[in-house]
């Protein structure tokens, strides 16, 4: 167990910064080339973060858990679902076969968050499809989507706004998904969620009562009903994407 690891176990939220982790060869048992990763989190939600070169290619294959994707960095392209760039938030069933992932001429960066184990990429001419997951993936009308977070806002959370923060529910089943925008020195109440969640920081920064602050390009991990002191954005505002690990984004207010 890495630190990492031994944190998110015994606390009810983790702050994850990819620079205070390193690159690591992503492993392939058969020797078929990968891309450099840093391994953010090795428990449940299992998260890392993948840099691809430019025009880097990997063929057909799927994953044996749930899998969301936050593009960061670049863009690239995902079989005939199109091309995916930053704003861009993918999503795809565990043992839905797809590809091939074809990264743009100056690469592509993303977060990838694997929900219930860890990340397992099975190549589709290797390996088939255990029927314990192929019938779970049968119940579902849709295995892949994308969520595009654009500049303006159409639908508002069902609490309250507060003042100086703009919210939008981007999507409300899978992944639940609520964008927070800040201005500069605005704050959020002390409040929790009835899911756990992983925040995303677009842009910006967040200093939390009681907690390490939050800069561009950080993770927060919270367990559900876990509070989270009052939140302040910075000088430059605050840009945060939370997305619904286990169930809906029920915001609380806890003051």
């Amino acid at each position: 167990m890495n630190a990492t690891t031994a944190t998110a176990a015994a606390s009810t939220h983790l702050r994850i910064r990819p620079t205070e982790h390193g690159w690591e060869q992503f492993p392939d048992p058969h020797g078929r080339p990968t891309t450099p990763v840093r391994i953010l989190k090795l428990d449940d939600p299992y998260v890392l973060e993948a840099d691809f070169p430019p025009h880097f290619h990997a063929g057909l294959h799927w994953h044996p858990h749930d899998t969301i994707y936050v593009i960061t960095a670049g863009e690239m392209r995902f079989g005939d679902e199109g091309v995916f760039r930053p704003g861009d938030i993918r999503w795809v069933r565990g043992g839905h076969a797809y590809g091939p992932e074809t990264a743009g001429p100056a690469g592509v960066r993303f977060h990838l968050v694997s929900l219930g184990g860890p990340v397992g990429l099975n190549w589709a001419d290797l390996y088939e499809v255990p029927a314990t997951i192929a019938t779970r993936l049968a119940g579902f009308e849709q295995v892949a989507g994308r969520v595009t977070i654009a500049d303006d806002f159409t639908r508002w959370p069902r609490t309250a706004p507060v003042p100086g923060v703009r919210a939008e529910v981007l999507c409300e089943d899978h992944p639940p998904l609520l964008r927070l925008v800040l201005d500069a020195g605005a704050s959020l109440p002390a409040h929790a969620f009835g899911a756990d969640a992983l925040a995303y920081v677009r842009g910006g920064s967040l200093a939390i009562e009681g907690e390490a602050p939050l800069e561009a390009g950080d993770l927060r991990w919270s367990r559900a009903d876990a509070t989270a002191g009052r939140a302040t954005a910075g000088a430059g505002g605050a840009d945060l994407v939370f997305i619904g690990l286990s169930g809906a984004l029920d915001w609380r207010t806890a003051e």
